[in-house]
């Protein structure tokens, strides 16, 4: 099987992934779990700190903090640069 790229890859078909973990965390409520984030090093073209994001989709909480997992997003200009 050859290497998929994060952004390329088919949900629910088997794939092989290669990258640097960049984070590791350990939970065990709702069930005990390991959450792994990888990257490959590719970026979201614009997706930087400060970018203001519309985003929908169905959030939950968790570790009294409010989540959304795989959200659809649009960027959205600064309302100085709109007009």
């Amino acid at each position: 099987m050859t290497r998929t790229a994060i952004a390329a890859v088919v949900l629910r078909r088997p794939a092989v992934l290669v990258g640097r973990v960049v984070a590791v965390r350990a939970y065990v409520r709702p069930w005990v779990r390991l959450h792994v984030e990888l990257s490959d090093g590719t970026e979201i073209a614009g997706l930087a700190p400060g970018v203001r994001l519309r985003v929908e989709g169905i959030p939950s909480i968790e570790n009294e903090t409010i989540i959304m997992l795989n959200p659809h997003y649009v960027f959205v200009p600064d309302e100085a640069q709109s007009e």
